[in-house]
């Protein structure tokens, strides 16, 4: 019996030593609210980013996600832009079509098909909301039917119909698809005013939006897994924040801190790291260089609260009124 007990305590030790190497890692990992790195960005600690809108409530990047997202007061609405084959920016994630459009039905034989390979003509007659229904029966709305995929600037026409109450955290995706791009996308939000004309001179300070709870946030986020495509947009607009996005992939080819090294050289204000990679050593290595954490895409209670035990700064999330909840921040109206 005694030998049994021995081995049982000898067994445990593992796991506690493993608990406090945790936990020292998380104390070491967090930031204080009201740290010097969120006020010079603009970003807030605790923030909540809507994934392709309420990606979970409606269909992903389509206008109810993000108008369920945006009349519940989320920090920022989060979308991927793409680019058609006349030249149009529009909100779409996959480079195909095939996984929530009807191309198939539509285009038979250009299912694989890029999808900057598509007219905007041709896209708008694609319906992107029937799968959610058939995918997610439970959440299902037979107002999602027949949903288009969006363009830039109907996605900015629906922030902008709240009196701009949250951001934007945008997606350069697969940028070297698309040559220019950046250019494009930077003149794009100019024009109506969210950054400031690129090669200009106004501070950021100049271009914040005020949430449902009174914060004072930048307007806008660039992110991206090319680095090449942030160091174009540092160039063209220095006063945005931007944030590196990282696959576990990226983690084993590069190393952890040859990333951090790759976001300070795009002057990035952060990384974006999958869940995979959100332990807090990690945390605490960008920390220590002054970069934000945003976590993607954690959609449980669960994960909230262990990742912002290990110093996360934010979550992408499907599920943007629940993590709203977590964080105890005031959720508005819906759709």
């Amino acid at each position: 019996m005694r030998i049994l007990k021995i081995t049982s305590i000898a067994a445990g030790i593992p796991f506690f030593i493993l608990f406090i190497f945790l936990l020292m890692g998380s104390i070491m990992a967090r930031w204080p609210e009201g740290n010097i790195v969120y006020k010079k960005y603009s970003i807030p600690g605790r923030l909540v980013i809507a994934h392709r809108g309420a990606s979970y409530l409606a269909p992903e990047e389509t206008e109810p996600a993000y108008l369920l997202a945006r009349n519940m007061g989320i920090h920022y609405l989060e979308m991927d832009v793409q680019r058609t084959r006349d030249n149009v920016l529009i909100c779409f994630h996959d480079e195909t079509l095939s996984r929530n459009t009807n191309v198939a039905e539509t285009f038979p034989g250009r299912e694989e098909d890029p999808v900057g390979s598509f007219t905007l003509a041709e896209l708008k007659k694609l319906d992107a909301g029937t799968w959610f229904n058939l995918r997610y029966p439970e959440r299902a709305d037979d107002r999602y039917r027949g949903l288009r995929i969006l363009t830039l600037e109907e996605v900015l026409d629906i922030a902008e119909g709240s009196g701009r109450k949250s951001g934007l955290y945008i997606e350069t995706k697969d940028a070297h698809l698309y040559p220019g791009i950046e250019e494009q996308l930077a003149s794009a939000l100019a024009k109506r005013r969210w950054i400031p004309a690129p090669g200009g001179n106004k501070p950021a300070g100049d271009y914040l939006v005020t949430t449902v709870t009174g914060q004072e946030i930048a307007a806008v986020i660039f992110q991206s897994f090319d680095l090449d495509s942030l160091m174009k947009l540092q160039a063209l607009s220095p006063q945005v924040p931007r944030i590196y996005l990282i696959k576990e992939k990226m983690k084993e080819t590069q190393g952890w801190d040859r990333l951090l090294e790759n976001a300070l050289s795009a002057r990035c204000a952060g990384v974006g790291p999958v869940g995979y990679l959100g332990w807090p050593w990690n945390t605490a290595k960008a920390h220590e260089k002054n970069l934000l954490v945003h976590i993607y895409t954690i959609n449980e209670n669960w994960q909230y609260r262990l990742f912002s035990w290990f110093g996360a700064d934010g979550f992408f999330t499907n599920r943007s009124d629940q993590l709203a909840s977590f964080y105890d921040i005031p959720v508005a109206g819906k759709m």
